[in-house]
C-alpha cells in the first residue's frame, strides 16, 4: 500500500502534543515511525519470549505491577492512544477523557493469563495501529483533537505510541528483569 506522500520521518513538533509526552517522543530514534513500529513489534515479540512464566509474576517492590502487568499496560495504552488518533485524524472534535492506568490494570486480570498470550496480543494491536496509521494521508495526520484536556496531532499519536513501549520495556529490562536476577527470584 502506498503511504499518500506521508513524509513518515517527520517526528512532531512540541506544539503537536502534551508536553508530559515529550519523555516518550525523546526516546524514539529518527526514521520512518512505520518501520519502527513494525521494528520494535519483532523486537518486543522476541524480549518477551526470553521471560520465564515464573519471572513474569515479579515485581520489583511491593504495590508495582507484574511484568505481565506491564505489558497488559502497554496494550491497553496503544488501544486507547490508537484511538486517539483515528478520532483526530477523523476530524472528531469530542473532547477525549483521559484513562487512569492503574484502574485498568486493577481489573484486567493480565497475571492468570500467559505471558506469550499477552504478547501475542501486543502483537495483533501493534499490527492494528501500523494498519491505521498508514492508512492516514498528510491532511488527516495534521488534524488536532482533545484527549485528557490537551491538544495533539494524529501525527504526533504513533510517535508516543513507540515511545511509551520502549520507555516500558526499558523499565522491565532494569527494574524487573534486573532485580529479579540479582535479588535471585
Amino acid at each position: 500500500m502506498q503511504k499518500n506522500l506521508v513524509s513518515w520521518s517527520q517526528r512532531p513538533q512540541p506544539d503537536e502534543y502534551p508536553a508530559y509526552f515529550e519523555r516518550y517522543i525523546r526516546l524514539v530514534p529518527d526514521g520512518d515511525i512505520l518501520v519502527t513500529l513494525g521494528r520494535q513489534m519483532e523486537e518486543s515479540a522476541a524480549f518477551l519470549a526470553g521471560i520465564s512464566e515464573q519471572r513474569a509474576h515479579f515485581r520489583y517492590a511491593p504495590g508495582k505491577w507484574s511484568v505481565k502487568e506491564v505489558v497488559g499496560h502497554v496494550i491497553d495504552s496503544e488501544r486507547v492512544f490508537a484511538y486517539r488518533g483515528l478520532c483526530f485524524a477523523r476530524n472528531d472534535r469530542t473532547p477525549l477523557p483521559g484513562f487512569d492506568e492503574n484502574a485498568y490494570v486493577a481489573v484486567a486480570g493480565f497475571d492468570p493469563r500467559p505471558l506469550a498470550e499477552l504478547a501475542s496480543e501486543l502483537r495483533l494491536v501493534r499490527a492494528a495501529s501500523i494498519a491505521l496509521f498508514t492508512s492516514l494521508d498528510e491532511e488527516a495526520l495534521a488534524r488536532r483533537g482533545t484527549a485528557n484536556d490537551r491538544l495533539h496531532t494524529a501525527r504526533a499519536v504513533p510517535w508516543i505510541i513507540a515511545g511509551h513501549e520502549l520507555h516500558h520495556l526499558d523499565v522491565v529490562s532494569k527494574r524487573y528483569l534486573y532485580t529479579a536476577e540479582v535479588s535471585g527470584r
